[in-house]
């Protein structure tokens, strides 16, 4: 019989995955203690959360969810995560999972022994490589100000435009006006 310990923690797995359909695996190497709870603090500012886990609970976590017809996306990670080795984390993002992405690409700079395994955003399953190239995108909050500010350019440009012929008529009538 299996342990009873065992299976709430896949079971607590479950329902993190369930509640979080954005998240990403993470893999870690030789990161110590500090360097994580910084993560964790630049993480929870963005309103994401990062939880250590066995990559035996993760495997089969995503086994009970792949079955489950509902929940097809999972089907997909399932084929990422048969054979996982080294330390993995589970990173589950807020809201904008941008900011997560954003706050984790910038601690992966420095810290080189951190980096993406897999990850389901809007139920679409990555690799790490396509993980660290939208990690790199701007977030909403960016784009939206730079179409706000797109659109108020053009505004901006035309009253600089009229204003510019009258400033240079009066540039000249002064010119003349002390000859």
């Amino acid at each position: 019989m299996a342990n009873i310990k065992k299976q709430l923690q896949v079971t607590k797995l479950v329902d993190i995955l369930k509640q979080n359909q954005h998240f990403s695996l993470l893999k870690f190497d030789k990161t110590s203690h500090i360097k994580m709870e910084l993560l964790r603090k630049a993480l929870k500012k963005s309103g994401s959360k990062l939880k250590v886990i066995k990559n035996t609970f993760f495997q089969k976590a995503i086994n009970k969810l792949a079955q489950d017809k509902k929940l097809s996306q999972y089907k997909e990670v399932h084929k990422h995560v048969l054979n996982l080795k080294e330390n993995s984390a589970l990173l589950t993002f807020g809201k904008d999972w941008s900011e997560g992405m954003n706050a984790f690409f910038n601690f992966s700079k420095e810290e080189k022994s951190v980096s993406f395994r897999l990850g389901c955003l809007d139920n679409v399953t990555y690799d790490a490589d396509k993980m660290m190239s939208i990690a790199q995108l701007p977030s909403k909050t960016v784009l939206l100000s730079n179409v706000i500010g797109s659109m108020k350019s053009p505004v901006s440009h035309f009253i600089n435009a009229i204003k510019f012929n009258t400033q240079k008529l009066v540039y000249i009538l002064n010119a003349k006006a002390k000859n």
